[in-house]
């Protein structure tokens, strides 16, 4: 592999969040938009649309559907979302005191929506040398939200608009790219194109000897593509075979792998050539695996949330927070401890190690709103998620020097 000054690398879905609050999802407008049958590209309360699949439900323009459902008032704020990039700002944070830059490769527009998000990844260490910005819409998130929904356990329903993100595919990325140790493909299902040949890049980063790292996200278009059938990640078979970790939540997994268990769905992707596999479920227990390759052999195995985070969140101490980002955030953690692997020279990765990291970056997210946190100075993430790490390796009987 050629020399490079950073470890980690990373590359997929980079968008804008817009919230609207105060949508009545039983209103006769909402309902309008509702959808029939599956896939037909109505909207659903808990699950997300593309734009052009609404438009086609409709008949209408997208601008005219979203003032419909809005009353035309706009949103009541905005984040930088993404698995991909959210995970990346989180492992850049951990990795700046180190020295350790990372990198995101992608695409934004030259609208507002673009220019908010280079605002915001400029108050970040990630470096942005390779994100892109092409002429078009920056890739977004209409997130309508009626908190009176289930009895007033509310919920939420997404359009998504790809953007100039629809057209990147694997030949968009700078080769430079491949010359980081450490290459993640975070919820490529949100930039078509480059899902669809997903098993290119990670072939060519395994070949040059890079840890490969896959992140999904809900592929929702091919659920409504083919409901019946295992979403694919590119070729999933030659993509499966050179994926070093692979990270999904439980609803992803069963639809990746076509099968309902969790423990069954984890052993297919081992037996399709994944080296490690973890499966995220939400506020409970999280499943993983490792059969060796770059990791330590583990046994699969449920490890437990974060005893102190579920303490603090019973206590009040997310009433100023949410759950947006978690997901990503435990992405992060999880990348930032690989990093660190690789920067001691370690040989062969510990999953478990990974695993605290991630466990604790995603619960504290739960403490701030939005996925991303504009850090006062440098290391003070860091600082903050340590301790939770520390309370962690401790609930699971055991402490490292290093965390």
């Amino acid at each position: 592999m050629s020399s490079t000054n950073s470890i980690l690398a990373g590359t997929g879905c980079a968008l804008l969040d817009y919230l609207f609050t105060g949508i009545d999802f039983n209103s006769p407008v909402f309902q309008r938009f509702t959808s029939n049958e599956p896939g037909d590209g109505g909207l659903q309360p808990g699950h997300l649309v593309f734009v052009e699949g609404i438009e086609g439900f409709t008949g209408q323009s997208y601008r005219d559907i979203l003032a419909e459902l809005t009353g035309d008032s706009g949103p009541v704020s905005s984040n930088l979302g993404g698995p991909s990039i959210v995970a990346l700002v989180h492992a850049a944070q951990l990795l700046q005191e180190a020295g350790e830059p990372v990198r995101f490769y992608g695409v934004r527009g030259t609208d507002d929506a673009g220019s908010e998000i280079a605002r915001v990844t400029a108050q970040t260490p990630l470096v942005e040398d390779h994100y892109d910005v092409w002429e078009g819409v920056t890739p977004f998130t209409h997130v309508l939200s009626d908190p009176d929904w289930d009895g007033g356990a509310g919920e939420r329903s997404f359009i998504n608009g790809t953007g100039v993100a629809g057209r990147y595919g694997a030949a968009d990325i700078d080769r430079s790219f491949y010359d980081h140790e450490i290459l993640a493909f975070g919820g490529t299902a949100l930039v078509p194109r480059l899902h669809g040949e997903l098993h290119v890049p990670v072939e060519r980063a395994h070949r040059g000897g890079s840890l490969t790292v896959v992140n999904t996200v809900f592929d929702f278009y091919n659920e409504s593509l083919n409901p019946d059938r295992p979403w694919p990640l590119g070729d999933s078979e030659r993509t499966y075979t050179v994926t070093d970790l692979l990270v999904v939540d439980a609803e992803e997994a069963r639809r990746l792998s076509g099968v309902d268990s969790v423990e069954k769905s984890v052993s297919r992707f081992l037996d399709a050539g994944v080296s490690a596999v973890i499966v995220t479920r939400g506020p409970d227990e999280l499943f993983a695996a490792a059969t060796g390759g770059r990791f330590r052999p583990m046994d699969a195995g449920f490890f437990p949330v974060s005893r102190r985070v579920t303490e603090e969140l019973k206590r009040g101490a997310s009433r100023d927070g949410d759950t947006t980002g978690c997901g990503d955030n435990f992405v992060g953690g999880v990348l930032y401890s690989l990093a660190e692997q690789v920067r001691a020279g370690e040989k062969s990765l510990d999953l478990r190690h990974a695993i605290a990291w991630g466990v604790a970056s995603g619960g504290v997210a739960c403490f701030t709103l939005g996925g991303t946190v504009i850090e006062e100075s440098p290391g003070e993430k860091r600082r903050h998620v340590v301790e939770y790490v520390r309370d962690y390796q401790r609930q699971l009987g055991g402490v490292t020097d290093d965390a």
